[in-house]
């Protein structure tokens, strides 16, 4: 049941954003060995100019600073080599299909057994 939630200035190519989230999905899928339809993926756009760095707004996405932040949510259990494969997975693939160089800032969240409700069903380990 991974998660990938994605935040980002406005995209000089947005026609890449939906080609690079289904790429990313089905990258999350084969490193968590689930099915790509129980990965999902958000994309929410910020306002240009209200995306600070120190004191520096961006309208657009910038090559070198604002980074998209993602973050990724995954079910408990899994090691901190696990998740250290998972991330660079995800956020490569990501920036590859964006054509964003390593500009992505990404973090791992994780939740436990018992406390996500998926459908109808308390998700347990």
């Amino acid at each position: 049941m991974p998660v990938l939630h994605v935040r980002a200035l406005p995209q000089k190519d947005p026609s890449l954003i939906k080609p690079a989230l289904k790429k990313t999905c089905l990258a999350i899928a084969d490193i968590c060995r689930c099915p790509p339809e129980q990965v999902w993926a958000t994309w929410e756009e910020i306002r240009p100019g209200w995306y600070v760095e120190g004191v520096k707004s961006a309208t657009t996405q910038p090559p070198l600073s604002h980074p998209a932040i993602a973050e990724l949510t995954c079910f408990e259990g899994k090691s901190a080599v696990e998740i250290e494969e998972i991330l660079l997975v995800a956020s490569k693939t990501l920036s590859a299909a964006l054509g964003a160089g390593d500009n992505i800032f990404m973090t791992y969240r994780e939740v436990n057994s018992g406390r996500v409700i998926a459908g109808n069903g308390i998700l347990r380990k």
